[in-house]
């Protein structure tokens, strides 16, 4: 199993709980998905990211298919005007 993690900073008047909606509805849309969290920071620490999203799918070949999937894109695209800053991390479970 591969696990995509994704932590982002935001503009400061960026809609996090409609962000997460999007997000973990992508369960419904995209097949390869097993599960998709996302998390929204408690502001506990004022340096840390302001939410992040964690990703299982099978394998590789799955990856590509949910990075490339059009409703995924479309969520991107509804995001990148909110993003300031995008990390990433993907490894086997």
């Amino acid at each position: 199993m591969i696990r995509h993690v994704v932590i982002f900073k935001a503009e400061q008047n960026a809609p996090l709980k409609e962000f997460k909606e999007k997000i973990e509805n992508l369960k419904n849309i995209i097949p390869q998905i097993i599960s998709i969290e996302v998390g929204i920071d408690i502001n506990f620490d004022p340096t840390s990211s302001d939410f992040c999203v964690i990703t299982d799918v099978d394998n590789i070949e799955d990856l590509k298919i949910y990075a490339t999937h059009p409703e995924h894109i479309k969520v991107i695209e509804f995001l990148k005007p909110y993003i300031l800053e995008r990390k990433v991390v993907d490894y086997k479970v």
